[in-house]
């Protein structure tokens, strides 16, 4: 056994690196010291995040589906998607990534295992997982008169006995589930069987075949089953968990050295950010329907409106990480674990940039 989680993480180390081979913007060194900057002027940034699989990277798909980067002077150089906060910080660490957009709880695990990214936004807050079942298990649950109309507390305790598709372990998606599985009385362990995806598609492909009884995710991906007519979100942690919710759910971290040595290059990157924020406090019909067109085209009319209108309320808060969060973050991260995580706020985060932008 020991020897197979050798050859597999091995293997995923080796994915990593063909995936990001080349990562560094041309006339960059692979550390992520210094960026480079083209013929046109503009400032190269190598960058990594989960890609359009969900709705969670909306920052950075605002900004380029509104030219905001353009406007601040920015080119992003987006190399790959991974659905995988762990490998995602692992890039930035090693400096093969100079900036990403990932789970708030990746930055812990990296500093867990000693390899330090900073922290310098937060984009959105709180983490507004869902878990949604497909209509198969709704039907047989409301047979026990369980609904997603039901209190929480036996909503909860339904789902003993369930498979929940989730993202990766150690993934936010995934420590958000198994805390709220604790805190209500449940072991993730065995009371409910939690199957890890490294891809979106494929976990909901698996809850839509009948694989899985349900997912626990985001929107869209949450959202979407219930417009197209084989699911329904049964619990919302916003709504039904609001204190286990209230951690960053999507952070911006930098390479460190990067970080101290282009502070002009990541300020331009957050004020892009810092527009799609703007943009998510009054969403425009025609900005979501180019969103939509550019990233998103393959998803329903009806679907689209739902996650787009489930998910924009966490990306309209400030930008600037604050104790608490950090704080709550670290609770979630920590329980269930033999070995808690403690690190402190100054030495994972850095606010110095996002707290100099008016109105950030």
């Amino acid at each position: 056994m020991v020897r197979s989680k050798k050859l597999v993480a091995s293997a995923l180390a080796v994915m990593l690196a063909v995936l990001l081979g080349g990562c560094a913007s041309d006339g960059a060194p692979a550390d992520g010291q210094n960026a480079a900057t083209g013929d046109d002027g503009m400032i190269k940034i190598s960058y990594i995040d989960a890609g359009s699989a969900c709705l969670c990277s909306y920052p950075r798909l605002q900004a380029e589906a509104q030219g905001y980067f353009a406007q601040q002077g920015v080119e992003i150089d987006n190399k790959t998607s991974i659905f995988n906060a762990n490998q995602i910080i692992q890039a930035v660490a090693q400096g093969q990534a100079d900036i990403a957009l990932t789970g708030g709880t990746g930055p812990l695990a990296s500093a867990a295992a000693g390899k330090l990214v900073k922290v310098v936004a937060v984009l959105g807050a709180p983490a507004p997982e869902q878990i949604t079942l497909n209509n198969q298990t709704l039907e047989k649950l409301a047979e026990q008169g369980i609904t997603p109309e039901s209190p929480y507390e036996q909503k909860l305790k339904a789902l003993k006995g369930l498979k929940i598709a989730s993202a990766a372990t150690g993934s936010t998606t995934d420590l958000l589930l198994r805390n709220i599985l604790t805190l209500g009385g449940l072991k993730p362990d065995s009371d409910v069987t939690i199957q890890p995806f490294n891809d979106a598609a494929a976990g909901t492909a698996s809850v839509k075949q009948g694989a899985s009884d349900g997912l626990a995710g985001f929107p869209s991906q949450t959202t979407g089953p219930e417009a197209d007519g084989w699911g329904k979100v049964f619990i919302d942690i916003v709504k039904d968990a609001p204190q286990a919710a209230n951690i960053p759910y999507i952070v911006a971290v930098a390479n460190p050295d990067f970080l101290k040595n282009n502070p002009e290059a990541v300020t331009k990157f957050l004020k892009a950010l810092q527009q799609a924020r703007d943009d998510a406090k009054n969403l425009t019909a025609e900005q979501s329907e180019a969103l939509h067109q550019k990233f998103f085209s393959s998803t329903s009319d009806a679907a689209w409106k739902a996650g787009i209108e489930a998910i924009l309320p966490v990306f309209t808060g400030s930008l600037v990480p604050t104790q608490e969060l950090a704080d709550n973050l670290i609770e979630v991260y920590n329980i269930g674990r033999a070995d808690p995580v403690s690190v402190p706020f100054d030495e994972l985060y850095d606010t110095s940039l996002v707290k100099a932008l008016p109105d950030a």
